[in-house]
């Protein structure tokens, strides 16, 4: 670890930062996560990689496809189930989180987009069978699981 490792970590949690907020207005806006975004979130997790001592490679490698093999499984057996852009940046988050953060981190974004579409439904806003974007409930979970995956993890995994 250098001296400028800390300031290193800092921008790159800026960067991360930054780029799911844009993830989570695009989805939210337009129901659609550019690739290119995701490519941004993978880059970080390339940065992470030397930034950060854990999780290492392989972790990173099987957070990969721990969510987005089996959410591109059920893209391909239900088309527009869940949409390519949710799986791409899954891939991207459980490159840059490794495979337990990435679990925890999908858990998390599963869980609140259950509450908002609860909402839309007692609302009224929306019925039972229209779409609503997955991507910004994703994005807080990738955010919690970035910062907080530590004691999540402990907590779960031991």
């Amino acid at each position: 670890m250098t001296i400028f490792t800390p300031i290193l970590q800092v921008l790159l949690a800026g960067v991360v930062i930054f780029v799911l907020g844009v993830i989570a207005w695009r989805d939210y806006k337009t129901g659609k996560i550019p690739d290119l975004l995701s490519l941004a979130l993978l880059v970080c997790g390339i940065v992470a990689l030397v930034v950060y001592d854990q999780p290492d490679l392989r972790a990173r490698l099987i957070g990969l496809v721990a969510i987005s093999g089996p959410l591109l499984l059920i893209t391909l057996a239900k088309p527009r189930a869940i949409g390519g852009g949710d799986v791409k940046l899954m891939a991207a988050a459980g490159f840059l989180l490794g495979w337990k953060a990435v679990l925890v981190a999908f858990g998390l974004g599963v869980v609140l987009a259950g509450v908002y579409a609860v909402y839309l439904l007692a609302s009224k806003k929306k019925k039972r069978n229209e779409h609503f974007p997955f991507g910004p409930a994703l994005c807080v979970g990738i955010a919690v699981s970035y910062f907080f995956s530590g004691q999540v993890i402990g907590f779960l995994f031991g």
